[in-house]
């Protein structure tokens, strides 16, 4: 049992260091941190201290800061899903660590998994910041729909993530990969509503909105805090767009 135990422990220990590492190397390089956390903390910060927010929308019995806080809980999955993910791989892709790394014990598997893993923990604290910040500092009432919230924010990570592996996958090198997601970046913002929100958007945009990832998941947060479990077309929506994006990123990825 002790020999059993023991050799667990250490077939787990080569992964969590790996993890250690790759914690290190995101808080040198801190795009995902900065983006993911910090630029959407700033921005609870400015919309709690904005007074109009907290007025209601004209025929909505929401304010505009109710609205935007499911909107920054998918920003910080956008920021993650398009900086804190592909670019790390497509460097060390580019730099050949990832086919040099497949000599050693440690495949180029668990250092992709090991990245993963720092993205979820960033995405956890960013999710948490937002959700405590808007109700415990700016005393904001949040009815939540538990099993609707946590199905939401999963299918949201996946859906994210997996786009930010397909864009690895489809990227020749960390310029491309760069390019690819300044590509991408506005039109996901704007789908998630952070310019404008979704609900004052013409029809029209607000029904292109809920077929994209980021919108559908923007719809079932915006439900699952309002004590509504979210409805079935944004869920599916992002089941869709996470086996999808994995699919093409799994059949085109290449370890160099």
């Amino acid at each position: 049992m002790n020999v059993e135990r023991a050799t667990k422990k250490r077939s787990a220990s080569p992964f969590r260091e790996l993890v250690k590492v790759q914690g290190k190397l995101a808080l040198r390089e801190p795009a995902g941190l900065v983006f993911g956390i910090g630029l959407p903390l700033i921005l609870l910060i400015i919309f709690g201290s904005i007074p109009a927010f907290g007025k209601p929308i004209a025929g909505s019995t929401f304010t505009v800061f109710e609205v935007y806080v499911p909107i920054l809980l998918v920003t910080v999955l956008i920021f993650l899903g398009l900086f804190g993910l592909p670019l790390p791989i497509a460097r060390d892709r580019e730099m050949g660590w990832l086919r040099r790394i497949s000599t050693t014990p440690v495949s180029p598997a668990k250092l992709l998994a090991a990245q993963i893993t720092i993205n979820l923990i960033l995405a956890a604290a960013g999710f948490t910041i937002i959700v405590a910040g808007s109700t415990l500092v700016f005393g904001l009432k949040l009815t939540f729909n538990i099993p609707g919230f946590i199905l939401s924010l999963v299918l949201a990570t996946l859906a994210m993530f997996s786009l930010g592996l397909l864009i690895t996958s489809i990227a020749p090198s960390q310029t491309a990969a760069n390019g690819i997601t300044m590509a991408l970046l506005y039109p996901l913002l704007f789908f998630a509503g952070i310019y404008i929100p979704i609900q004052v958007l013409p029809k029209s945009l607000q029904t292109v909105a809920l077929y994209t990832p980021v919108g559908a998941a923007v719809n079932s947060l915006d439900s699952s805090i309002s004590g509504s479990f979210p409805s079935f077309v944004p869920l599916l929506v992002m089941a869709a767009s996470a086996v999808f994006f994995s699919y093409i990123a799994i059949r085109y990825f290449k370890w160099e």
